[in-house]
């Protein structure tokens, strides 16, 4: 993660690559025409060295991109109700860094090339890679995605806006970029509606990680009902409160040290929790986790458990401590010694911003 660190360093001081939504999508330097993108030869079977899987939850066949939409950057395809196992690493020439994956409909990219809409984009979500050390990705395609109904989402910050249903932490609906604004997501058409919760992702030089902010004001998300086009339907607009002053972080960071011999786990109850790189056991070393604080400025954790799986009696025990939402804190694992909590300051929240690569 250091060359990550250095390589977003070096990208901040030239500037966070942003994206105007209501001008089209951007191409890059090498847009394709409907007559390349229609004879381009897209990949539909597993690389057998892909650290990346995509699970495609909708029936239609989708392109994927890495970065801006060209023939450049295709990553491959995946068929509809089906999964993909993808190499992206000769899409992206950075050794480490962070794209956008961006998901076409087969028959929208063959037909308009590079000349797509905004609205053409199925969905959208963050890949954070390093090649040197390769970690196994998950990306989900939501199963309500590429319906006849819309709503509009803005983003006005320079940090990657998620967008989650049903809760905080719920399903990733999908992500817009820095400055990504008139965003009509298509989705199923629900006449109860939806919950939307933003959730901003931005980089964080202290622990050398991606953290989640949301909107002080907007902890519930914002119910709305995607509506069908249609003459006099006004399309749903939800803007998000944007502010620094209004965003905090109800989340903790935890980094766990396994200075074992051995893989281990981190447990919350009987459940395995997921580390930043998509992955959930902790090879002899560090992964990262972020701890919900339940909207709260400090929260007293219990139940977290390290499994080196050597049987339920010898899992550790992390000790019972009170988090405060916007610090780091690291966890360190002994075998046949108890679990030490360590303080490590707070997250630098002095620069909000994300820089994308392939977005030129």
């Amino acid at each position: 993660m250091r060359k990550f660190l250095g390589f977003i360093i070096a990208a901040a001081a030239l500037g966070t690559i942003g994206i105007a939504g209501c001008a089209g999508v951007p191409s890059g330097d090498q847009s394709s025409s409907p007559r390349e993108a229609a004879r381009a030869d897209v990949k539909w079977d597993d690389d057998g060295s892909g650290y990346l899987t995509v699970n495609n939850n909708v029936g239609d066949a989708m392109i994927l991109f890495a970065g801006t939409i060209n023939n450049s950057h295709i990553l491959g395809g995946v068929r509809g109700l089906a999964s993909r196992r993808i190499d992206f690493f000769n899409q992206v020439t950075e050794s480490s860094g962070t794209f956008l994956l961006r998901a076409v409909k087969e028959t929208a990219y063959r037909s308009k090339g590079s000349n797509l809409a905004s609205d053409d984009i199925v969905f959208a979500g963050l890949v954070v890679f390093d090649k040197n050390e390769p970690r196994a990705i998950q990306v989900n395609i939501n199963k309500v995605l590429g319906g006849d109904a819309f709503v509009i989402i803005q983003n006005d910050t320079n940090m990657a806006l998620q967008i989650r249903i049903d809760r905080p932490d719920g399903p990733t609906l999908t992500t817009l970029a820095p400055l990504e604004r008139n965003k009509k997501v298509y989705m199923d058409f629900n006449p109860d509606g939806y919950f939307f919760f933003p959730v901003y992702e931005y980089y964080d030089r202290s622990s050398m990680g991606i953290r989640s902010i949301v909107a002080k004001d907007l902890a519930d998300g914002i119910p709305m009902m995607p509506v069908i086009p249609g003459p006099g339907r006004d399309a749903p607009v939800i803007n998000f409160e944007a502010r620094p002053a209004n965003l905090f972080s109800p989340f903790a960071t935890l980094i766990v040290t396994n200075e074992t011999s051995r893989g281990a786990y981190l447990l919350e109850g009987s459940s395995r929790k997921t580390n930043q790189n998509g992955t959930t056991m902790i090879n002899p070393g560090s992964e990262t986790y972020e701890l919900n604080l339940q909207k709260q400025e400090r929260l007293k954790i219990g139940g977290l458990r390290i499994d080196l799986s050597l049987g339920a009696a010898n899992t550790i025990p992390v000790p019972e401590y009170e988090y405060e939402a916007g610090f780091n804190y690291q966890v360190r694992i002994r075998q046949g010694l108890p679990a030490e909590i360590n303080r490590l300051g707070k997250s630098d929240s002095d620069d909000f911003g994300i820089v994308l690569v392939n977005e030129r």
